[in-house]
C-alpha cells in the first residue's frame, strides 16, 4: 500500500502550501525491476504513479499508472520486454516529462502551473519535492478539490474582509466625525487662545506703560531726592525760619490789638466822665440863667452862664467825636484782632505742614539711599 502524508486540513488558505496537501509517498531506486512495480500498481489501485530515483536519490523520472500499465500490457511483447526488467528502462520511453514541483509552493500556483501543461499530460500525477532527497506525488484531483477550497476559503475571506471593510468604513465615519468635532474644538481652544494672547498683550502693554510711569516716577524721585541735598535743606530751614518770624509777628500784633483795646477802653471811661462833668456843667449853667433872671436882667452873669453853656456844649460835641472815633478805632481793631488770629492760625497749620512734609521728605531720601545701596 502507497502511504499517504498530510492529509488535507479542513479549511485551507490562500497561504496553504504543497506539502500542507494529500501526498502519496511511492519511489523507487532506477534498479527496481519493472514486476515489483507492476505488482503494486495491481495491488493499490489508488495509486496513480511511481516516482524513480537515481543512485544519488535524485528524481530520475516519473511514471504514471496509465503509462505503465498500456506500455506493458497493451503493447505486443510488452510484458516480455519490460517486465523482467529494471524500470529505469521504460523511464526512457515515457518518464522523462514530468512536472517537478518545490514543496512550499503555493496550491494556486502549483495549479495554474499543472494546468498549463499539454493535454496528454494535464492530469498527470505532479511531483512535490518536500526535502533534499526525499519527494512526494500529488494526485491532480488533489489539486483540484484543494484549488476549489482555496477558491471557497478566499471567498469566505473576501466576504469576511467586506464585512470587515465595512466595519471599518463605519468606524472611519464615526472617526471622521470625532474628528470634525475635535477639528471645531480645536478651533474654538485657537480663538479663546487668541483672544487670551490678545489679554496677555493687553496686559503687557499696561505693564510696559506701568514700568515706563514707574521709571518716570523712580526719576522723579531721584530729582526729588537730588533737591534734597545740603542745600535743599538748608533751603527748607530757612523757610521754616521766616515761617516762625512770621507767626510771632502776627502774634505780637495781636497782643498790640489786644492793648489797645485795654486803652480804648479807658478812653471810654475818661469820656464817659467828660459827659458826666459836661451834664453837670450844663445844669451849673442852667441854674444860673435862672438866677440871673430871677435878680433881673443878670448883666455879666447871664454872659457868664451863656457861656458855659456853649462850653458844655462844645465838650459835649467833643465827648461824642471822641466816642465815636474810640468806636472805630475799637471795631478796627477787633477786626485786626480777628485777622492777625486767623493768620497766626493759618501760619501754625503751614509750619506744622512743612515740618511733616520736611519729616516725610528725610524719610524718603533714606529709603532711596537704602535702595541705591
Amino acid at each position: 500500500m502507497a502511504t499517504l502524508t498530510n492529509p488535507p486540513t479542513p479549511t485551507l488558505s490562500i497561504h496553504t502550501k504543497l506539502r500542507d496537501l494529500a501526498l502519496v509517498d511511492f519511489q523507487v531506486s532506477e534498479s527496481t525491476p519493472c514486476e515489483n512495480v507492476v505488482r503494486r500498481l495491481e495491488d493499490d489501485s489508488s495509486l496513480s504513479g511511481v516516482i524513480v530515483l537515481d543512485e544519488r536519490s535524485q528524481v530520475q523520472g516519473m511514471l504514471t499508472r496509465r503509462a505503465i500499465l498500456e506500455w506493458m500490457l497493451s503493447k505486443p511483447y510488452g510484458l516480455d520486454v519490460f517486465l523482467k526488467r529494471p524500470i529505469s528502462s521504460m523511464v526512457e520511453f515515457h518518464g522523462r516529462g514530468f512536472l517537478l514541483l518545490s514543496g512550499d509552493c503555493d496550491v494556486l500556483q502549483a495549479a495554474s502551473q499543472a494546468f498549463q501543461r499539454p493535454q496528454e499530460t494535464i492530469y498527470d500525477p505532479v511531483v512535490v519535492q518536500i526535502g533534499p532527497q526525499d519527494y512526494r506525488l500529488l494526485d491532480v484531483p488533489v489539486l483540484l478539490v484543494a484549488q476549489s477550497q482555496v477558491y471557497l476559503a478566499t471567498q469566505q475571506r473576501l466576504r469576511e474582509q467586506q464585512e470587515e471593510m465595512k466595519r471599518l468604513l463605519a468606524e472611519l465615519e464615526q472617526e471622521k466625525n470625532r474628528s470634525l468635532q475635535y477639528a471645531r474644538d480645536l478651533e474654538r481652544q485657537k480663538a479663546e487662545i487668541l483672544s487670551q494672547n490678545l489679554a496677555l498683550d493687553r496686559e503687557r502693554r499696561q505693564a510696559q506703560q506701568r514700568s515706563e510711569e514707574l521709571a518716570r516716577l523712580n526719576a522723579r524721585i531721584i530729582e526729588i531726592s537730588s533737591v534734597l541735598s545740603e542745600k535743599g535743606k538748608s533751603t527748607f530751614a530757612a523757610t521754616f525760619a521766616g515761617v516762625e518770624a512770621v507767626r510771632r509777628l502776627f502774634q505780637d500784633i495781636a497782643d498790640s490789638n489786644r492793648e489797645l483795646s485795654r486803652e480804648l477802653k479807658e478812653i471810654n471811661t475818661i469820656v464817659d466822665l467828660i459827659v458826666e462833668v459836661a451834664g453837670y456843667i450844663r445844669l451849673l449853667s442852667f441854674n444860673a440863667a435862672v438866677e440871673a433872671n430871677r435878680r433881673g436882667g443878670g448883666g455879666g452873669f447871664g454872659a457868664i452862664a451863656q457861656e458855659i453853656r456853649k462850653l458844655a456844649g462844645r465838650t459835649t460835641e467833643a465827648s461824642n467825636r471822641i466816642r465815636g472815633l474810640a468806636e472805630r478805632i475799637q471795631r478796627q481793631s477787633q477786626s485786626t484782632l480777628q485777622s492777625a488770629q486767623a493768620s497766626a492760625e493759618m501760619v501754625q497749620s503751614l509750619y506744622q505742614q512743612a515740618q511733616s512734609a520736611q519729616a516725610a521728605l528725610e524719610e524718603l531720601q533714606a529709603l532711596l539711599e537704602q535702595a541705591q545701596v
